[in-house]
Formats: C-alpha cells, sequence, structure tokens
C-alpha cells in the first residue's frame, strides 16, 4: 500500500539537500541558503544539482596534510572549523560530556561540597590535532571564566578571541646546521661555563639531577677533549647545553635547537632501548627544554617514556634504591624527584591523570583497612619540601580532579599537611639544598629562584584546592542566586574564596620580585603558568566583587606588566598576556556597569527626597512622572501609568495642600528615633537631655579687662585648647608679619 502524500508544511525531511550538507553528511533545512551555510557564511557555495559527486572538489586554498599551519590558520582557515569546534569542542552541553554544575542544590549540599567544574575539552595544537585538556588545567578554567562573563556582561574581546579554542604550541622551523657548528659542535670552555650557569639557575627548584658541581666540572671537561663527542653523556651535556642557551637569550634560538637536536639524537640511538638512569636524565632534560620552548604535548608525552624507565629501576620505592651506595642512592632520589615536579606540573596544567605517585612507593603507604588519604602515612624520604608539595598536589589531582567535587573534610585533611609542610620548610629546604649556607647573609640567586619555584607551588596548590568553591561563589552572584550571608555553608565559601584570593596576590608578589632580579633567566616557564593563573583568579574575583575587599585591579595590572617582561621571549607568555588584558577589560566593564548601577539607586533615592529638575527642565522627558506627593514606594508603582505626562513645572511640587512632603513619609518615625542633630560643622548637636556631656562653656569677659589666656593656644591665635582641636588637629597661622602691616581693607591704586 503506498504511503499517503505528506503535506509540506508537515514535512520533517526536506525533499533535497544542497552539495555542502550532502558532502558533509549534515542535515539540511532545504532553504537556498540554507540554515548550516549561513551559519558558515557560505551563502553562494549553497547550491542544489541534481547530480552530486561524492568525491567533490577539493578546496583551492587547503592546507596540505604535510605543512605545519600556524595557531591562526589553523582556526581562520575557513569558518567550517569554527562551526565544529563550537559544536564539537564544547563539551559542556553534549551528552557525553559532564554535565554543568547545578546550584540549585539543597542548603546542606552547598556547605559540605562544592562542585568542581566539568570543563574537559579539546583543543587544536599548531599542527591543527585535537589535544584533550582537563578540568584543573589552565585552559579550561579560562573557558568558564569566558562562559561566565559572557552571562554577566554579553560579548566582549575575552569572549570572542578567534584563539579561545586553541593551544598554544611553538613548531620551529627545521634547520640545518651551519658549516662552523658541523665541523666544531663542542662551544669554548667559556662559553660552556656561562650556559651551565644559566642552566642551573633556569632548572634550580624545578629538576635536580645532578650535583652543580659535579656537572661544571664533567662538562667543561668534556668541552676540552675533542674526541669525546658522541659517546653516552655527550647526550645529556648536549641537552644542559641546549637548556643554558634557550633561557640566556633569545638571540641563541638557533644555537640551543642545534644543542637540543644532538644531544636528542645520540639520546634516542643510545638510550632508547636500554632503561637506566642516564636514560631518565637524558628524556629529563628533553621534556624541560620542550616545556621551555613551549612544547607542551611532546614534552608530555617523552616524560612518560621516562617516568616508565624510572619504574623498571624502580626509584619510585625507597626500600629499593637504600640497597645502593650513598652516591648511587642520590642519584636515584634526584632524579625521582625531578620527575615528579615535570609529571605533576604538566597534570595540573594541562588537566591530564598524573603518571607518578608516592602512595605504595615505601615514602607513602595506605593505611591497610581503609586505603584511604585521610589516614595516609608518611616516612622515608619525605623530608624533602618538594617531594611533600608534590604529595599535596597528587592528592588534589586525584581526590578533587579526578572525583570532580571537593568537600570541606577533605579541604580540612589537605591543610594540616599545608600546616605540616610550613613548619618542616626549614628542614625541607635543607634536604633540596635551597638553604643559605653557613658564613652567606643571603641566598644565592640560584637558591632565591628554587625557592620562589617552590612557594610559587605551593601558592599553585592552594589555588586548585580552593578554586572550585571561588566559582561558585561569583556563579552564585552571577546568577542571582541568593546566599544567606549568616550561614555556616556561606561562611566557609567565603573562607576558601579568600584563600583561593590570597594564594593569587601572594604568587603575583613572588613573581614580581623573580622578574626584577638582576641575572635572572629569560625564561621560566613555572613562574609564567603561577603568573597566569594568579591573574586569572584575580580578574575572576572582580566579578564576584571582591576588589571591594582586595587589591585586584592593581594586582591583575601588576601581572600583566609581569608577562610584559616574560613575554619578550617567551611565546606562551604573551598569550598569556593577551587573555589577561582582555580579562582586565572585561572586569573594568564589570566595575563600570556595578558602579552605573549603584549610583542610579543612590540618586534615585535622593530623588524621592528632593525631586529632579534636571529631567522636569527637559519638557517631560523624565523616566519618572510622580510628583512630590507620592512616596518613593507610590512612585515606582506610578511609573508605569506616567511616562506620557509631561511635567508643567520646574520643580516637584505637591499636588494638594494636604500633601506631605516626601520625607516625611519616607522617614515617618517617631521623634526620638530619628537620628542625630548636627551642627553646621558636622558635630553631633547637643541637647539638654546630654547637658553632662556638653562642651564647657568658653569664658566670656569685659572688653576692659584683659581675660585670662590659659584656655587660648599657645600660639595666640584665640582658638580655645580644647582636646577634640589641640590634638587632632594642630592650627597654625597663615599670615605672616608683612601681612599684619598690611590694612586689608586699604583700596590699592
Amino acid at each position: 500500500m503506498p504511503r499517503p502524500r505528506v503535506k509540506d508544511e508537515d514535512r520533517k525531511r526536506v525533499a533535497r539537500a544542497c552539495d555542502t550538507c550532502k558532502r558533509r553528511k549534515e542535515k539540511c533545512d532545504g532553504q537556498q541558503p540554507c540554515l548550516l551555510c549561513k551559519r558558515r557564511g557560505r551563502e553562494p557555495e549553497c547550491v542544489f544539482s541534481d547530480v552530486f559527486s561524492k568525491g567533490g572538489a577539493h578546496r583551492q586554498n587547503s592546507t596540505p596534510a604535510s605543512q605545519p599551519i600556524t595557531l591562526k590558520d589553523a582556526l581562520n582557515e575557513s569558518n567550517d572549523a569554527e562551526i565544529a569546534i563550537e559544536s564539537l569542542l564544547t563539551l559542556s552541553g553534549s551528552r557525553s560530556a559532564a554535565k554543568t554544575p547545578q546550584y540549585d542544590r539543597d542548603l546542606d549540599d552547598v556547605i559540605s561540597k562544592a562542585p568542581v567544574p566539568k570543563l574537559a575539552r579539546l583543543l587544536r595544537d599548531g599542527r591543527g590535532k585535537f589535544i584533550f585538556v582537563g578540568d584543573s588545567s589552565n585552559l579550561a578554567f579560562v573557558q568558564n571564566i569566558r562562559r561566565l562573563v559572557k552571562a554577566e556582561i554579553g560579548d566582549c574581546p575575552l569572549t570572542t578571541d578567534p584563539l579561545r579554542h586553541a593551544m598554544c604550541e611553538i613548531i620551529p622551523p627545521h634547520k640545518v646546521p651551519t658549516p662552523a657548528q658541523s665541523q666544531h659542535p663542542k662551544p669554548s670552555v667559556a662559553e660552556a661555563q656561562d650556559l651551565i650557569k644559566h642552566y642551573l639557575l633556569a632548572s634550580s627548584g624545578v629538576i635536580d639531577l645532578f650535583e652543580p658541581d659535579d656537572i661544571t666540572d664533567h662538562l667543561l671537561q668534556w668541552a676540552r677533549d675533542s674526541t669525546a663527542e658522541t659517546d653516552f653523556n655527550s647526550s645529556i651535556y648536549y641537552l644542559v647545553l641546549a637548556i643554558g642557551a634557550l633561557t640566556r637569550s633569545s638571540t641563541d634560538l638557533d644555537q640551543a635547537e642545534f644543542y637540543f637536536l644532538r644531544g636528542r639524537e645520540i639520546g634516542v640511538s643510545s638510550f632508547l632501548e636500554d632503561p637506566s638512569v642516564l636514560t631518565i636524565q637524558a628524556y629529563t632534560l628533553i621534556t624541560f627544554y620542550m616545556l621551555s620552548a613551549v612544547r607542551r604535548n611532546g614534552a608530555f608525552m617523552l616524560l612518560g617514556i621516562a617516568v616508565r624507565a624510572a619504574y623498571a629501576l624502580g626509584l619510585h620505592r625507597s626500600d629499593i634504591s637504600n640497597l645502593f651506595e650513598p652516591r648511587e642512592r642520590a642519584a636515584r632520589e634526584r632524579v625521582w624527584k625531578s620527575l615528579r615536579v615535570l609529571d605533576l606540573y604538566m597534570s595540573g596544567s594541562l588537566g591530564r591523570p598524573p603518571a607518578t605517585s608516592e602512595v605504595d612507593g615505601g615514602s607513602v603507604s595506605w593505611n591497610r583497612s581503609t586505603r584511604d588519604y585521610e589516614d595516609i602515612q608518611m616516612n622515608g624520604r619525605t623530608t624533602s619540601a618538594t617531594l611533600r608539595i608534590c604529595f599535596i598536589f597528587e592528592r588534589i589531582l586525584n581526590e578533587v580532579y579526578c572525583r570532580r567535587e571537593v568537600s570541606v573534610q577533605l579541604v580540612e585533611s589537605i591543610s594540616r599537611q599545608y600546616r605540616d609542610w610550613t613548619i618542616q620548610l626549614p628542614a625541607g629546604l635543607q634536604a633540596d639544598s635551597l638553604d643559605s649556607k653557613e658564613g652567606s647573609t643571603a641566598p644565592s640567586l640560584r637558591q632565591t629562584i628554587g625557592i620562589a619555584h617552590l612557594k610559587g607551588s605551593y601558592y599553585w596548590s592552594i589555588i586548585l584546592l580552593t578554586r572550585p568553591f571561588l566559582i561558585f561563589k561569583v556563579s552564585s552572584k552571577i546568577k542571582g542566586r541568593s546566599d544567606d550571608e549568616d550561614s555556616a555553608g556561606n561562611s566557609v565559601t567565603m573562607t576558601l574564596s579568600e584563600a583561593c584570593i590570597d594564594a593569587a596576590l601572594r604568587s603575583i608578589e613572588i613573581a614580581t620580585d623573580i622578574v626584577h632580579t638582576v641575572g635572572v633567566p629569560k625564561r621560566l616557564f613555572m613562574i609564567t603558568n603561577n603568573t597566569f593563573i594568579s591573574a586569572m583568579v584575580i580578574g575572576f574575583a572582580i566579578f564576584g566583587d571582591f576588589d571591594k575587599s582586595f587589591p585586584l585591579l592593581s594586582s591583575i595590572a601588576q601581572a600583566e606588566a609581569i608577562l610584559i617582561i616574560m613575554a619578550k621571549d617567551d611565546l606562551s607568555a604573551r598569550r598569556h598576556y593577551e587573555i589577561t588584558s582582555y580579562l582586565r577589560l572585561a572586569a573594568l566593564e564589570h566595575i563600570n556597569r556595578r558602579d552605573q548601577i549603584q549610583m542610579q539607586k543612590r540618586r534615585q533615592d535622593i530623588h524621592n527626597i528632593f525631586g529632579d529638575p534636571i529631567n522636569k527642565a527637559n519638557g517631560g522627558t523624565s523616566t519618572r512622572a510622580s510628583t512630590g506627593s507620592h512616596t518613593p514606594d507610590q512612585a515606582l508603582a506610578s511609573e508605569s501609568t506616567q511616562n506620557g505626562k509631561n511635567g508643567t513645572a520646574l520643580f516637584d511640587m505637591p499636588d494638594s495642600g494636604d500633601a506631605a512632603p516626601p520625607w516625611q513619609l519616607r522617614f515617618d518615625m517617631p521623634s526620638e528615633s530619628r537620628g542625630p542633630v548636627l551642627t553646621t560643622s558636622g558635630a553631633l548637636a547637643y541637647t539638654g537631655e546630654d547637658s553632662a556631656e556638653q562642651l564647657p562653656p568658653l569664658p566670656r569677659t569685659d572688653f576692659g579687662q584683659m581675660p585670662d589666656t590659659g584656655y587660648l593656644s599657645p600660639d595666640g591665635s584665640g582658638i580655645p585648647s580644647l582636646p577634640s582641636y589641640a590634638e587632632e588637629f594642630p592650627l597654625f597661622s597663615l599670615m605672616t608679619e608683612f601681612d599684619q602691616l598690611q590694612d586689608p581693607f586699604t583700596v590699592r591704586t
């Protein structure tokens, strides 16, 4: 039986689709141009042909797969990329992604837990590939800020940034070594010594693979020997030189890349299938170099090789390391600590699961019965301040961002570790060789940078732990959700939100001191990261009106100044500065709108009392058509019915003689409760009821006798020396001896 014909207005499937929708296998609405072509901005290409070739015509402007594309080209090559990203990458509204946190919960849930915004996303790297970033990542936090800012003030440069779905990645061009580099690949001894110095400065507090004196002596000896150029240790030395050249100056980038490629080539050929401490050291140096050169995804991948080699050698177990002689044991512990720092840094900044763990590794062990972090036992090599803060990071990433919620009880549990960390910080600095040596009055530059990295990590971990509470607080304000100021839940949320802001402010202070220190390396990726995430917290807090309690505007301007300094040599800092400046402008717009609303509210109250002559003088253009005979409530209630009437007088006047002035209605209260009576100088006027507190009367004397001058001021000005004047506001005569000789009423000709 044939199907009945469907009317065109009831048809759900179109009879034909445009060629573009056919090729893309998308649902077309049959219009010309169709809706999807309109969204792509390709109305002229929306054509309907009877015969359509499946092969399709290739775009003339398509980029070959083998040719790298820049960040801007990856997104702006066509509107197809933007539409695909908007529809596919905004996972907060998709079925596969976790939902945006709901704030309409019961108060008990709000008191005990704060949701972690679930903003796992795919971003595009420099080659156009989709890369995953998780909840704890900086870019996921920025995306969350963009969504809330758009809800508050609408579209702005922050929300319409064309690179908002891209990750900053640098793709170096391939360069052939120069003849001089090929003939003499090693640097001179003086050059090598200077590069070692910059390596030790840049890596202080991040990777601690070698004793400073040992690596300096061995590398200088290697630089003098022209024969030892491709042995096993050469890979390590070339990578050390590459890091030193990269962090010394932007003019050394080509030389740094040459050292890096040569060291990586030797390392891959020598260590790829041979897990050893040298293998881990080489890949750790490669990771550090790539992080400094803004190649984070490649660094994340190669660090996995080093971590697996470390587990193969048992570096994660302190009891295994104790079986070796002291020198070898110290080297193994140094390597493991360096892996922990790099791994947790990338896990926190990119939102990806950490690859290392201290649990069941000998230093930290579970409670056998509960297997919970709450009763975790710490022993062994945990005197290191770096390892202890790394374990706090591990707890935050695993218990907060993997479970996607944070409770006040968990914050209290982790806060005990923070307190223990601060108490044992002097011993921890000594274990990390960051303490001042005996006889020195101040720490060296290397120790100063290492301490800045360590304290910056400490404050960054606090930001990660308390950031969900700040997001919850600001989101509630933007969405108009009322909070009970006296409730326990609101008090806890406010305290933890302020802790997040305070940690950001302190991190900015640390970065300010470092970037203005003479001799600091040009690239410090951890300082740049801490500055950027702190700036995001500070700018975001302004939308929660925390700028009334903290100096947020000056601090975000300070963060911009830091990023400007770092951006001279670091391309990622340039991108961070751009985002920070967009956020500051959005925050200023929010403050301006907030002040305008508050001013209008205050002005409305004033107009209700004294009238509004400006709008009345404009011939009935006032938005308020009420008269002085109305109360403020009545005036607002009659506003909708009085808009079309013109004013008949310059000032608001009562319509009838029986009507009272508005302030009598507004302040209808007992006489004893109407507020204080003031003098014209702003002081309280004294009444008979307060005779006991009246000021002592001034002495009155006749002109024929000299008054008692004991009550006058010492300088003879005639002003009574009352405590309220003499003590708080000392008076001085403004007349000179010359002025006293002149007759002020004499007319000069």
